[in-house]
């Protein structure tokens, strides 16, 4: 005989509380008492309550394309992030992607009656089906509205805190205008507009003109949609897809910000480089730490001049294009480990070398060790790493980190 589900969810939060994800009283209280199989029927249905509460994400839905578009997220990353946000009763929430609903459902639990959770999903068939598993399960404190994200929920505002179940590259603006002095924002950050994979989560602070930062911790999601560009989208400028036309895959791929204000006879000069042999030199790095070092590489890399290439037998990697002597270098991260590959002359391969020597004297930090200070306004904040996105500055350092749990 099965397990049925109240069994599931405690065997659930004693794994999450033994791992370290589930720290409080309301979010271990939560966990067991919303029931996940409400919000993914059909999954139960197919694959049984077992497979509902193992600690996984399961994707909702695809575009035509094949790519996930929604999601239940990993209960343990969801934990992580519902104790960095740290809503209690009475706190009004804003919630960036609805989903399934089950995350708004154990943001009602947490908050309670006297508390308020508003949940924007841009997609309107996702927000139904929200809707209809929320009355399932007996949830009445969730709106659940149709709109843009980016744009927060006005009419609902002033929030106590946010919390995006969606990836950006930067912070939208009404996020923290609809924001309370002193609320907080839990946001899944992309380091890099090229690689999605490099992301790290996490927790700020509302301050005068922006954001101060309380955590960050790692974990992954599909970036937040923009209605006006097709799905998946990250705003990369594309190069060259194909090194062959005949051939459906591509060879190698080259992307990225480098690349657009060159002519096409430029960029192809260094796709056919990508494709021959370079310069290598490998590095002695588990795939922990090679990870770390691309985090590091997306931050310490001049953005304007970064480049992605994909190939997808031996790995993806992020590198830097010289505008001076036109050389390339990358740092791959893949099956066979790091390594930096160099074409032309010295200059690219300098800042990637740059790069890897003072991400290791700085005693090869894990990303989740920085801080990100978002600053709103023309002045540009301290840090390590700086750039300018939008109408705002992101900023990150490795200094100690904040206490904010």
């Amino acid at each position: 005989m099965g397990s049925d589900g109240a069994d599931l969810r405690r065997r659930l939060v004693a794994d999450l509380r033994e791992r370290g994800y589930v720290r409080s009283e309301p979010v271990a209280a939560a966990f067991a008492a919303v029931p996940r199989e409400r919000f993914l029927a059909s999954h139960a249905k197919a694959h049984g309550l077992d497979a509902v509460y193992a600690d996984e994400a399961i994707v909702t839905r695809r575009d035509a394309a094949g790519r996930a578009t929604s999601s239940s997220s990993q209960p343990a990353i969801m934990a992580e992030m519902l104790e960095l946000l740290g809503a209690g009763p009475g706190t009004r929430v804003l919630e960036i992607g609805a989903g399934t609903g089950y995350n708004a459902a154990l943001l009602d639990r947490i908050v309670g009656p006297d508390g308020a959770v508003t949940s924007v999903e841009l997609d309107a068939e996702v927000a139904v089906g929200a809707r209809r598993a929320l009355a399932a399960a007996g949830v009445t404190g969730v709106a659940v509205e149709v709109g843009d994200g980016r744009a927060g929920w006005p009419a609902a505002a002033p929030f106590d805190a946010v919390i995006a179940t969606a990836s950006a590259l930067a912070v939208p603006r009404a996020w923290f205008d609809q924001l309370r002095p002193g609320g907080r924002l839990v946001v899944p950050l992309r380091l890099s507009p090229l690689l999605l994979e490099l992301q790290v989560v996490v927790a700020l602070r509302k301050a005068r003109d922006g954001f101060d930062p309380v955590a960050t911790v790692v974990g992954g999601f599909m970036p937040l949609r923009d209605p006006g560009t097709p799905d998946g989208d990250d705003g990369a400028a594309v190069a060259y897809e194909e090194a062959d036309a005949r051939v459906a895959a591509p060879m190698v791929r080259l992307r990225g910000p480098a690349l657009s204000g060159l002519i096409r006879p430029a960029r192809r000069r260094l796709l056919v480089a990508a494709l021959g042999f370079g310069r290598r030199r490998r590095l002695d790095l588990g795939l922990g730490p090679a990870w770390a070092l691309l985090g590091y590489a997306a931050l310490a890399l001049p953005e304007a001049r970064q480049v992605a290439l994909d190939r997808p037998r031996t790995g993806h990697g992020l590198g830097v294009v010289d505008a001076v002597d036109g050389s390339l270098a990358v740092l791959t991260v893949g099956p066979a480990g790091a390594r930096i590959d160099a074409w032309g002359g010295p200059g690219a391969e300098g800042a990637v070398r740059s790069v890897v020597e003072r991400w290791e004297r700085a005693g090869q930090p894990g990303v989740a060790a920085g801080r990100v200070t978002v600053r709103y306004g023309p002045v540009r904040p301290a840090g390590w790493w700086c750039s300018r996105r939008g109408d705002q500055w992101l900023a990150l350092d490795w200094a100690p980190a904040v206490s904010g749990r």
